[in-house]
């Protein structure tokens, strides 16, 4: 147990300590004197023997619903679930559902406490249920963001984009949070990929402009309407679209340059693209940027080329700089220099492999690929390329 659930279980103790000795000495001269429930001193023979689970189920059953201990069984509720108990968790909120005494308010507590436990249970179906019908009668009450949050969560882990999107607009309107407006957007990229797939090209299209009325600086949708403008042969608009989306977020650049240079060798016409490519070098350096003026250099002047590369390496290293260096300089070396030139390029090679080259901005997880939504903090739109020495 961590040493926050220690210190509640041991404030628990107390609490029903204090508990019980208050209701004794404000009625003892109304009433006998009231015993010690046997469950209490089970409880805290279970603490001192370290068996916490058991003196908090022990705690559970001494202490009685009331308004002052209505708080307490609710904690415990949500530290059963986050200890993974979630049967027990249930039980306590379930339990105090039954109970005539809770007000309207305590009720709604517990119902949004109990669908975070089907949540987590994966009892979906019942969460649904029980958070639509709480829905379609708090909307003007303090739950209804809350619960139309949950909603947003139990679709977006079905991946029930539509019905996500549906709910997630709603949310906005009464929030206008900017996590949620960034988590809308995403939805309608969502329903717009698979759109794609299927090749749907209008309504994905329509969907990614969806998303950029959410959220202006959706880079992922500005990509994905290129990618369909780009498959409708649309290919100056393809390339407008990809240039908003540097505007958007400039760090994003190693995936669109790819796709903007396919856009400009279709439309047979170079110029405009090489002078993005000088523009954005002088704006923020990056090696992908830099690489792609060295292969364009490479065609007329190969000596020019390799002194570009080394005077930006100079400025912005990168061990992806470097690699491009040594590659060059493999073409015309010769005997044992060509020898150990390859055998310091596979190594750069390998160690520029095992690098990771995106990264959570929210919680710090990496990875080789890009993930719109972070498989670990479940945050949209916050992993990007990686930049610096070991990136961009």
């Amino acid at each position: 147990m961590t040493e926050i659930g220690l210190f509640l279980v041991l404030f628990i103790a107390l609490f029903v300590g204090w508990t019980m000795g208050r209701k004794t000495s404000t009625s003892k001269n109304k009433q006998p004197k009231k015993d010690v429930p046997t469950d209490y001193f089970r409880g805290l023979n279970h603490l001192l023997n370290d068996q916490h689970t058991e003196a908090i189920d022990a705690f559970v059953d001494s202490l009685e619903v009331n308004s002052d201990t209505f708080d307490i069984h609710l904690t415990l509720g949500n530290l059963f679930r986050k200890k993974g108990e979630i049967q027990k968790a249930i039980n306590i909120h379930q339990n105090l559902l039954a109970r005539p005494e809770i007000s309207p308010h305590e009720m709604r507590m517990v119902q949004l406490e109990l669908a975070s436990d089907f949540m987590s249970a994966g009892l979906l179906d019942r969460a649904g249920r029980l958070l639509l019908n709480m829905a379609s009668a708090s909307k003007k009450n303090e739950f209804h963001p809350k619960i139309l949050t949950l909603l947003v969560d139990l679709y977006e882990f079905e991946q029930s984009w539509d019905k996500a999107a549906q709910i997630g607009a709603e949310l906005v309107k009464e929030t206008s949070a900017k996590k949620e407006i960034k988590r809308l957007a995403h939805f309608h990229c969502e329903m717009a990929q698979e759109l794609q797939e299927k090749e749907q090209w209008k309504v994905a299209y329509q969907q990614y402009k969806l998303a950029l009325d959410v959220d202006p600086s959706c880079v992922r949708a500005s990509i994905g309407a290129a990618d369909v403008l780009n498959s409708q042969r649309r290919y100056r608009d393809a390339i407008k679209e990809l240039k908003h989306a540097v505007d958007q977020d400039a760090e994003f650049i190693s995936l669109i340059i790819p796709k903007l240079k396919e856009c400009y060798r279709k439309i047979w016409g170079s110029g405009g693209y090489i002078k993005f490519l000088q523009e954005q070098n002088q704006k923020r350096p990056t090696t992908t940027v830099i690489m792609a003026l060295v292969q364009h250099y490479m065609e007329t002047d190969k000596e020019y080329a390799e002194m570009f590369l080394v005077e930006q390496l100079r400025a912005h290293p990168t061990i992806k700089g470097f690699k491009e260096l040594i590659n060059l300089q493999l073409a015309d070396s010769q005997g044992y220099n060509q020898q150990h030139l390859v055998v310091l390029f596979e190594l750069i090679e390998q160690l520029a492999d095992a690098k990771h080259k995106y990264q959570c901005r929210q919680c710090g997880f990496p990875g080789h690929q890009l993930h719109w939504q972070c498989p670990s903090c479940k945050s949209w739109g916050t992993v990007k390329p990686i930049h610096g020495l070991e990136g961009e």
